[in-house]
């Protein structure tokens, strides 16, 4: 009987399903298109490539879109316009693309950082455990991931250095070199970054391979690296303001809804964490600063922290767990070869991997091919709705959302106001709105574009809808593409 860890055709199926689930989630991500989490950053892109470099200011610019994350994929879409693709639709789906390939990068390294870490495990099976946890947990995350929120980023830069520094000889000049630039790419993407540097940090203090003396530099300059990526982000108009001060202010959940959010997190991925938590009490009974394995370890904890704290602030959600464990994986992996391992040369059992490893390419080709067909009929409503709003509201100042922004763009409207941007300072406790309230009274904007154009009640100010409601009305016309039917208000006459 041939061992499971050594068979060929269970590696075959592993990565046709691997192959397939990311292939529908590159489809899924492009049906979605984003969101407010990578349009606001396009959006910051745009600005860069007509001259301007700044983040809202609230009030005193109407909430124009901006990201609540520091500007590293703005930069990188501002990049894709500068080589030439002119299309902000292009460059959508093009980001949209490179978030998937990121989060398919950190599979990769999930899978590299497990056989570092455990050596013995076969290969092979890692990488069928990999592909079946992320195919039965981590919904929210794979959302996450897609929409190009930056966690995947920082995770990526985090395994990359761990791989470069803690091997079994002193890292060469270049390992630390490509360390270093990758640390100052990490801090233009998420004000987290911090906790990719605390592990850099940690790994070179703990590196028996350098002298004190040395390790005292290499920090330094890390520190430094990190500091004047710091001084470059801040010159950015108005990003310590947003992205910093408001984004502080933001108030906690209350208890019902962080207990509702972590029962979430918890049943959504409940094999996976009773697996870890016999993993980590294994652990922390072994554990010893000096192995690769602790040191990971104290990321991965660190980590899981801060992920928890976002849950349970508002605009977290089960999402923020579930990015939070995710980084557990190589001991849950671990965990499970020790549960297998005496049943993989049985033929029940290997029976058992062929049939969830081909059911599982089987639901998720079914899955991109309806995927597929659906994105075609959303390219062909977009671009007939490009057409329609050109024709009747090409320069017309607009208030919009993040989903909508992508089409108010390559419609040529002047977009205003973004709603996402608008519910940050929400979040702020006794925020000003009157200029918002009177740009509504006076009727500024020329239509407000929604997605959802009730959505006026998660505001503090009840004001503000009311004011919606009192001086706009729902846009009527003929020839109106079915996908744009009442999502447009224009002003009453």
């Amino acid at each position: 009987m041939i061992n499971l860890a050594e068979n060929k055709n269970i590696r075959r199926l592993s990565i046709g399903m691997i192959i397939m689930f990311f292939t529908n989630l590159f489809f899924n991500s492009l049906l979605i298109g984003g969101r407010w989490d990578l349009n606001e950053q396009i959006a910051f892109g745009e600005r860069l490539s007509n001259g301007f470099s700044g983040y809202a200011k609230g009030t005193i610019d109407l909430f124009f879109p901006s990201s609540p994350y520091f500007p590293g994929a703005g930069y990188l879409s501002y990049f894709y316009k500068l080589i030439g693709i002119d299309s902000l639709y292009a460059i959508n789906q093009l980001m949209l693309f490179t978030a998937v390939a990121i989060g398919f990068l950190y599979f990769i390294l999930l899978r590299k950082l497990t056989l570092s870490l455990y050596p013995k495990l076969s290969a092979n099976l890692v990488t069928t455990i990999l592909i079946l946890l992320y195919a039965t947990h981590f919904k929210v995350y794979m959302i996450y991931m897609m929409e190009f929120k930056p966690d995947t980023v920082l995770l990526v830069i985090a395994v990359l250095s761990f791989l470069s520094l803690e091997i079994n000889k002193k890292p060469s000049a270049l390992q630390l070199i490509t360390v270093g630039v990758s640390l100052f790419a990490v801090t233009f993407f998420k004000q987290s970054f911090f906790i990719v540097f605390f592990f850099v940090f940690t790994l070179i203090f703990l590196n028996a391979h350098f002298s004190l003396k040395e390790k005292a530099r290499i920090i330094l300059l890390y520190g430094l690296t990190g500091i004047f990526a710091l001084y470059l982000i801040f010159n950015v108009a108005g990003i310590y303001y947003f992205s910093v001060e408001v984004m502080g202010q933001h108030p906690m959940l209350d208890m019902k809804a962080i207990t509702t959010f972590f029962i979430l997190g918890i049943k959504s991925n409940i094999i996976f964490i009773l697996i870890l938590l016999f993993s980590l009490i294994k652990r922390f009974k072994m554990f010893s600063v000096s192995s690769p394995e602790s040191k990971y370890l104290i990321f991965a904890l660190l980590w899981f922290v801060f992920s928890a704290v976002s849950t349970a602030k508002l605009g977290g959600n089960s999402g923020n767990l579930e990015v939070g464990l995710i980084v557990f994986i190589p001991f849950v992996i671990d965990s499970v070869d020790h549960f297998l391992n005496r049943f993989y040369s049985k033929k029940v059992f290997l029976i058992g991997a062929y049939f969830f490893l081909l059911m599982g390419t089987f639901v998720y080709s079914y899955k991109t091919v309806s995927t597929f067909r659906r994105l075609i009929f959303k390219i062909n409503d977009d671009n007939t709705s490009i057409a329609f709003l050109s024709e009747n509201f090409r320069n017309k100042k607009a208030f919009i959302d993040g989903n909508t922004y992508i089409i108010a763009e390559m419609s040529d409207m002047q977009v205003v106001t973004e709603l996402e941007t608008l519910a940050h300072f929400n979040n702020v406790a006794g925020y000003d709105f009157h200029r918002l309230k009177d740009a509504l009274k006076a009727k500024k904007y020329d239509l407000l574009f929604l997605s959802q154009p009730d959505i006026f009640y998660i505001f503090e100010d009840k004001n503000i809808g009311k004011l919606v409601e009192k001086n706009y009305t729902i846009y009527e016309n003929l020839d109106m593409p079915v996908s744009l039917k009442g999502k447009i208000l224009i002003p009453k006459k």
